[in-house]
């Protein structure tokens, strides 16, 4: 119903190499996140616009044989106000009980994209921590009665040690579902081989093919039937049930519905006044129903929690937004939710709570790696999908529903989109980023120089360094006299923003390449680990002088957030940008 698809592989056979790679453009190892500030209006940059057009135009492409099947992109820079790209396609052959016309306000089923709302809502609780264990709010589950009588690893969820952390990144070890099991649905199961059971191995419920939609009651009379699939924090296994259980435990701890929590905490403040848990009939207008669609109406009972949610483009942007605007939960706590919890099986792809994060050293020029923090919706014939990207502070929203919708369709949209658009933002980055801090900063009265430009690499090229008449480049190896292994090897100086800064100062940090690319590609090579020569995060803030790191720098900014000049931190000079 609603799962974690194979989406997440095909994209990944597109967007990532399964060769040996630099970890970016020429050797250099930036740390991980943006490189360059994201820009602030990319939709003026010609090399944006141009890129909205071959979208655009694949799109079409793309839709034209969709003749029953509807579809909405949308993608949304959390600096402006309108998306700098909106497609949607009405496919000629509709069901006359939804619209006739698909736009931003048209109403989708979300899928598990809903599960997004039972994380952020525990998320905003302040006195509660992902790492209570999930009995301290939902006692019930010691309570579950298994199958048998037997009581062991085997048969039984160890649920004291499941905290609502585990749950939230798929990493608790229990199973999967309840609503869907084979034993519920009115067919002979003996034909294919399958055991009679009688009614007390059946739940009896689930919502579609004329089964009623299951309660809570019926939840914890049959889970504990259930066998865990690891013990909890072994591996990721995608589960439903986790996101209902988290929303009995926002229900315990705010002591209202889980439903009223949402619209209330969540969905008020970003105005998102389209998206429920539960649509009803009298909103069918606003919905895309594909022809033969059944599920629309239908709700799972419980597990409404877990897939039921209905929204539109509008509403998906407009929360994206919220989140990267810190507008739901503050700065901190949005940067430790949107970080992995754990990995997977799969090199380029690892799970937090509950995002589906894709990893990709492929899509801009400076190639080096960017992580999508997506989470996809699939329910009967509604495929979704949910992106937002931190690096460029873009937002992606995709769903789609008719017989041609399915995981195949929503990757390739969001490979296509991703791979059009993300080179031209960067671009756009550049364009804005240079004038506000490129060019050449001297003092005189020291004799120091420096010289930031662009080029394909990440973030600024660093040259013509030079501080009391010492070129710092050239004598690099002699700052590392204290190291274990000086070198004096080639050295080539990139600088990259930080998330530091204060009014009119701005946190820069200086990364130091050692070695030639031909170097690091050969280190690469004679790995077994991808990526090796790159270790940029065990290198940074190594250099000190009078406690002061040689690679800090920090800009005085004018009153346009243009630097004025920068401050060498270890070498206590302040050098003057030139007009």
């Amino acid at each position: 119903m609603f799962y974690q698809r194979s989406v997440l592989t095909s994209i990944l056979v597109v967007l990532l190499t399964t060769e040996t790679a630099l970890a970016a453009l020429n050797g250099h190892c930036p740390p991980l996140g943006p490189v360059l500030p994201a820009p602030k209006n990319p939709k003026v940059h010609e090399s944006v616009r141009l890129a909205i057009d071959r979208v655009t135009n694949t799109f079409q492409n793309l839709t034209a044989d969709l003749l029953s099947t509807g579809i909405s992109v949308a993608v949304k820079s959390i600096h402006e106000i309108d998306p700098l790209l909106e497609l949607h396609h009405t496919p000629t052959i509709l069901n006359p009980n939804g619209t006739s016309t698909i736009d931003s306000q048209t109403v989708y089923r979300l899928g598990s994209i809903s599960k997004i709302f039972a994380v952020l809502s525990l998320l905003k609780q302040s006195h509660v921590r992902l790492d209570d264990p999930i009995t301290q709010y939902v006692p019930e589950l010691r309570e579950l009665k298994g199958e048998t009588d037997e009581v062991s690893d085997v048969t039984t969820v160890r649920w004291g040690e499941v905290t609502l952390g585990a749950l939230a990144s798929h990493m608790s070890g229990i199973s999967t579902d309840l609503t869907i099991d084979l034993a519920s649905f009115p067919l002979d199961w003996t034909e294919v081989g399958l055991p009679k059971l009688n009614e007390t191995s059946k739940t009896g419920c689930g919502g579609v093919f004329g089964l009623p939609p299951c309660n809570r009651t019926e939840f914890f009379r049959d889970f504990g039937k259930r066998h865990p699939v690891y013990a909890p924090f072994t591996n990721p296994v995608y589960s439903n049930v986790a996101s209902v259980i988290l929303s009995y435990a926002v229900e315990a701890i705010t002591n209202m519905t889980y439903d009223n929590y949402v619209k209330q905490s969540i969905f008020a403040p970003l105005s998102m006044t389209n998206t429920t848990i539960f649509n009803g009939p009298e909103k069918n207008a606003w919905g895309f129903i594909p022809v033969n669609e059944t599920w629309f109406d239908v709700s799972f009972g419980y597990e409404d929690v877990a897939g039921g949610f209905y929204s539109n483009t509008v509403d998906l942007l407009s929360f994206g937004t919220g989140i990267l605007k810190h507008t739901l939960l503050d700065s901190t706590k949005t940067r430790k939710w949107m970080k992995p919890a754990t990995s997977t099986s799969s090199s380029g792809l690892l799970i937090g709570g509950p995002w589906e994060i894709l990893r990709s050293n492929t899509v801009t020029k400076d190639k080096r790696l960017i992580e999508f923090y997506c989470k996809a919706g699939n329910l009967n014939s509604y495929n979704n999908m949910l992106c937002l990207v931190p690096d460029y502070d873009i937002v992606v929203t995709i769903l789609s529903g008719g017989p041609q919708s399915n995981a195949d369709l929503v990757d390739l949209v969001l490979t296509k989109v991703v791979q059009g658009l993300l080179p031209a933002i960067e671009d756009a980055g550049k364009a804005e980023v240079l004038p506000k801090f490129g060019g050449t900063y001297t003092d005189a009265t020291t004799n120091s120089t420096i010289t930031l430009s662009l080029d394909d690499g990440p973030g600024f090229a660093v040259s013509n360094w030079v501080v009391r008449d010492v070129d710092v480049i050239k004598n690099y190896s002699k700052f590392g006299a204290l190291s274990s292994s000086p070198t004096s090897r080639p050295v080539s100086i990139r600088l990259y923003p930080t998330n530091l800064g204060s009014g009119c100062h701005d946190v820069w940090r200086a990364v130091f390449d050692i070695g030639t690319p031909e170097e690091s590609a050969e280190k690469d090579a004679n790995s077994f680990w991808p990526d090796a020569s790159c270790h940029t995060w065990g290198s940074m803030d190594r250099l000190t002088y009078g406690f002061r790191s040689m690679d800090e720098w920090v800009f005085l900014l004018r009153d346009d957030g243009s630097a004025q000049s920068v401050d060498l931190r270890t070498f206590r000079v302040e050098l003057k940008r030139e007009a």
